[in-house]
């Protein structure tokens, strides 16, 4: 792992104890008692919505036998710490995720000491739902391979009159052995690019929105185009993640989506409670699987 090119002044401060770190949105510090007890953590798992985030931790208690933390603090995210892995939510979109993100890639180091091979020890995991873009049923899993915003280039934002770019790919060797778990356990796992979206309705080709800019024809052609180049699957936050990681240089991360969707069939997503609860069971199957291989071993 090499941060080389990070100012870590202010991070460095905080694990010498000379400065305190607020990590506001969580509801915690690093003055925080709770934190003595999550310094073995060996796994991030991230999910858009807190109540997934707290069954997450939930099942991981009953596999592990391990206590659950969790933070009072829940007006924005919600945070367990279980058995080694932090599980959190980070909201809907590229900026909640990005804040999310901050605060947790800040909490790592502090419980790390800054000590930058114990801090690349850790995995981090997205696990989320998206719309499929051909090749894959409603049920599947999409494995991230790179995250790609609506133009086919890398999350990026505005600094003052600078834009900076970053890095969307994810590595290889983490996303198919997650695909190659996945299939083991009978659950259809591929590996893809993923295309990230700054919105839920315009930016997806969406026909149901208040605003609509595409018809028929135009979505298909779009999706066609999309596929042709790699794309199998559309969500919302895999882009920030990637770029974020990377910037740091971490080794092991993934975003593990499954389809909810089939986005060559339409827009409105009409399949059952129970239905919808299945589909989310195989991503969650494939991120235990997963789990259980890097930290149980």
């Amino acid at each position: 792992m090499n941060i080389n090119n990070i100012n870590t002044d202010y991070l460095d401060k905080v694990v010498a104890g000379v400065a305190e770190d607020i990590w506001y949105h969580f509801g915690i510090s690093s003055k925080s008692p709770e934190t003595e007890k999550m310094r073995s953590v060996r796994a991030v798992v991230m999910s858009g919505s807190g109540p997934r985030a707290a069954y997450f931790a939930g099942e991981w208690s009953k596999k592990s036998g391990a206590e659950i933390i969790r933070l009072d603090k829940e007006e924005r995210f919600t945070f367990c710490y279980c058995g080694g892995i932090i599980f959190s939510s980070h909201g809907m979109g590229m900026p909640s995720a990005s804040i999310a993100l901050h605060e947790l890639m800040k909490m790592v180091y502090f419980l790390k000491r800054g000590n930058l091979d114990e801090i690349d020890k850790v995995t981090w995991i997205r696990v989320g739902t998206s719309g499929g873009f051909g090749n894959i049923e409603e049920g599947g899993v999409v494995v991230s391979t790179e995250a790609l915003e609506m133009d086919l280039h890398p999350y990026r934002l505005w600094h003052g009159n600078k834009q900076v770019w970053f890095i969307g790919q994810y590595p290889v060797g983490v996303a198919e052995r997650i695909a190659e778990l996945g299939n083991s356990i009978g659950v259809h796992t591929i590996t893809g690019k993923t295309l990230c979206s700054h919105d839920f309705y315009l930016e997806t080709m969406r026909l149901d929105g208040a605003i609509i800019f595409d018809t028929e024809a135009s979505r298909s052609d779009l999706i066609a185009y999309y596929y042709n180049h790699g794309i199998r699957n559309n969500e919302m936050e895999s882009g920030v993640v990637a770029g974020m990681l990377n910037h740091w240089g971490f080794s092991k991360f993934a975003t593990i989506c499954c389809i909810i969707i089939d986005r060559s069939k339409g827009d409105q997503v009409v399949s059952t409670p129970a239905e919808l609860a299945g589909y989310v069971n195989n991503s969650e199957q494939v991120l235990f699987a997963y789990l259980a291989e890097i930290i149980v071993g």
